[in-house]
């Protein structure tokens, strides 16, 4: 077995057994969602193809919590050939009045490539208004060999419950921008320098389950397409998305 998928069949061994161990004392949260295209930011992270995720959140502590997430890249030509994507993470979180606010950092470990993994800090605020959350937030990832220097990240979204539906509306708007001191690195994460992405969903929620629509796009304009990471996968897109949590 290639190297690449022996650490991504470890990755999800020890994601089921720290779940297995853990549940009856922490209760972690659990989730499995298949999408026909993974995009993060608006970019493509699956070549634009279909591809599953696995993800655990464990409260380790009052507000504190720890994650990991594995997603299938299937040889992802953005991220090098990577196989898979495993993103580690720690947050806290905390109740101010009517907001809550959230700080941490998540590493990006790409199995099946080298000298890819970053890593990125965050912050964010959030308030509820009956059916309706409303956040504010930036991610940013200080200056790092494998993005061709920093990223900066800013976004505002929206989710809103359909009372009496088991419908859900969402959208986010966000902006990339940092600085370059790579330009055929940087590009991995911003092919166009800076711009600007946008999503709307619609999910139909039943329990653990959901069933879900994601159109998103960017404000990428032309670029080099004989670089194949900057190709057609930053455009418009719709995808679906089916996920359960447990």
């Amino acid at each position: 077995m290639a190297p690449a998928r022996t650490g991504l069949l470890a990755a999800a061994i020890l994601l089921a057994e720290g779940a297995a161990c853990a549940q009856g004392a922490f209760g972690p949260q659990l989730g499995i969602e298949l999408t026909s295209d993974q995009r993060r930011r608006g970019l493509s992270w699956s070549d634009g193809r279909p591809t599953a995720e696995a993800s655990i959140g464990l409260p380790v502590g009052e507000g504190l919590q720890i994650g990991a997430g594995v997603t299938a890249l299937r040889g992802s030509a953005r991220h090098g050939g990577a196989d898979a994507a495993l993103d580690l993470s720690a947050h806290y979180a905390r109740d101010i009045g009517t907001l809550r606010f959230s700080g941490g950092g998540t590493g990006h470990v790409f199995l099946g490539a080298s000298g890819l993994s970053y890593a990125e800090i965050d912050g964010r605020i959030s308030h509820s208004l009956g059916p309706a959350q409303l956040s504010i937030g930036a991610s940013y990832a200080p200056p790092q060999h494998a993005i061709g220097g920093d990223n900066l990240y800013l976004h505002a979204g929206l989710d809103v419950g359909l009372p009496g539906t088991p419908l859900s509306l969402s959208g986010r708007i966000g902006r990339s921008s940092g600085s370059v001191d790579d330009p055929a690195r940087s590009r991995r994460l911003r092919p166009d320098g800076r711009y600007w992405d946008h999503v709307i969903g619609l999910d139909y929620l039943a329990g653990p389950f959901a069933l879900g629509l994601r159109y998103s796009a960017t404000t990428i304009g032309p670029v080099d397409t004989a670089l194949p990471y900057m190709d057609r996968h930053h455009g418009a897109r719709l995808a679906g998305v089916v996920r359960v949590r447990f």
